[in-house]
């Protein structure tokens, strides 16, 4: 695999993880900064089970193994990928017999699958989180089938990695007494988070299980957004749902989540893992991120120039320039609109310039769906660096960009998920685009300048271009001044 993808020559990249419990194989398409996922599939295969008591991989787990690696590899020939990373975790590696299983899919498959050492997997598990938080802080806690690890990191620098044998498998496999399964949890942390900071800002939560556990959560909640990536909730928030899992069956559990058999099984280990860290740890808050070690690995591909980008502004530009009428018309918008916010923080101004790149990608719908659509692809569109705060910004903006009475309504719920602050902030941004939209009607060269005094928003057009412009320009200036508590003066100079 090459360290560099050439988006020039093919922008597809297939990364094959061969983990404890499952099997993913995944190719990403047009993935200079953003993970977009042309194909994605899972098999569980159960490669670790009973390897508490062998040490050698489960016969029938190498059986389903195979035959899916056999049929990715197929799938990965017709894609005419550029590269295909394949790499196993601790099954494989601890395995008496994970080398050979390596060879035998060498020989049978053509694919090299390479075993990598627990603080690898830790490293690219913490590259996966800064994939989509370029400047994260915080402690990254991925947990597989048979291993767990964690990782520190420091604005965007890992500082410490560390492995464990404490996946939910490992500990199930080894006692089936609840008691003794928590005196073996107990024993490994001591080891486990020596040298780590106690307390942290942000604790990053990455696999299936911690998925599983944040979907639980999610309905318990009541959260209006099915997205889990970018899911935050406070731990005191996330206690009573984790003493629920540990004390539920996993008949219950499976009646209330879109989780296969196997991965259920694991989750009341898996909570009281996580309870174990909430224990040893002080930590601020904690959030659910879908990247891991299959983003890390796409991230340590990139040259540095593009991981440093921003990765909500690089994928919201993706989409412009793939779905917009007029690509490159967002960062126009987005610096006609900045000087009325100026001092606003680097988050909320980030967010407005996503607005801005994005709030055309839909013009092809008919006008009397568009509000519904552009609010629905807000809160489920595939961009990294966003939390579902975020999420609800760019919708709520973007359905005040156009008609939003009809539909107002039905998404108020959705709405307190945001302060009354952003709310505002938001319908202000979705009534400046619809402005800007009309004056750039016949040219971007005539939106004029605005400009903020404490009591009047003031939009400046140079009179030579009076006759272009409507009724329509001082109505639409008035639902700004509005929003902003400010009257309005059009003034033509």
């Amino acid at each position: 695999m090459t360290d560099h993808i050439d988006s020039e020559k093919s922008n597809r990249v297939g990364i094959i993880d061969v983990g404890s419990n499952s099997i993913r194989f995944v190719v990403f398409d047009n993935s200079m900064r953003m993970p977009n996922y042309f194909y994605n599939e899972k098999v569980m295969a159960g490669l670790g089970l009973d390897l508490a008591q062998t040490g050698k991989l489960h016969p029938k787990g190498k059986e389903r193994a195979l035959r899916a690696l056999v049929r990715f590899g197929k799938i990965a020939k017709s894609m005419n990928l550029i590269s295909l990373k394949a790499v196993a975790t601790e099954a494989v590696r601890r395995a008496s017999d994970g080398l050979i299983f390596c060879q035998t899919v060498l020989d049978k498959t053509g694919i090299s699958l390479v075993p990598i050492s627990g603080d690898e997997e830790a490293m690219l598990s913490a590259q996966g989180v800064l994939l989509g938080w370029p400047k994260a802080s915080g402690l990254v806690c991925d947990i597989g089938g048979a291993s767990m690890e964690l990782a520190e990191l420091n604005s965007g620098k890992i500082k410490r990695l560390c492995s464990s044998k404490l996946g939910p498998m490992t500990v199930l496999g080894k006692f089936s007494d609840p008691v003794k399964q928590w005196d073996y949890i107990n024993s490994k942390f001591t080891h486990l988070i020596n040298g780590f900071s106690e307390k942290t800002d942000a604790l990053f939560l990455v696999g299936g299980a911690w998925r599983a556990l944040a979907g639980l959560q999610m309905i318990r909640a009541g959260c209006p957004i099915s997205v889990v990536h970018g899911y935050a909730v406070k731990p005191s928030d996330l206690f009573p749902t984790l003493h629920e899992v540990v004390k539920q069956t996993p008949e219950v559990l499976w009646e209330n989540l879109n989780v296969s058999n196997s991965r259920i099984k694991l989750l009341p280990i898996a909570a009281k893992i996580l309870l174990k860290i909430l224990d040893s740890f002080e930590i601020e808050k904690i959030i659910f991120s879908n990247y891991g070690l299959r983003e890390g690995l796409l991230y340590k591909s990139m040259p540095l120039s593009v991981r440093l980008n921003d990765p909500l502004i690089g994928a919201a530009r993706i989409f412009e320039f793939n779905k917009a009428r007029f690509p490159g018309f967002g960062d126009i918008l987005y610096k006609w609109i900045l000087p009325l916010f100026i001092d606003f923080d680097e988050t909320s101004r980030r967010l407005i310039h996503a607005v801005c790149l994005i709030h055309d990608i839909h013009w092809r719908t008919h006008p009397d769906c568009r509000s519904e659509v552009c609010f629905e692809s807000a809160i489920h569109i595939n961009l990294g660096g966003l939390d579902h705060t975020g999420r609800v910004f760019l919708a709520w903006s973007l359905l005040h960009r156009y008609k939003a009475k009809p539909i107002l309504k039905k998404h108020m719920k959705i709405s307190k998920l945001l302060s009354t602050s952003l709310i505002s902030l938001a319908e202000t941004i979705g009534y400046l685009i619809r402005l800007g939209e009309v004056l750039s009607s016949s040219s971007s060269n005539h939106m004029g300048e605005l400009l903020l005094t404490p009591n009047t928003l003031i939009l400046k057009l140079d009179i030579k271009n009076k006759k272009i412009f409507g009724e329509g320009i001082a109505k639409r200036l008035q639902l700004v001044a509005n929003s902003m508590d400010r009257s309005a003066s059009l003034d033509y100079v």
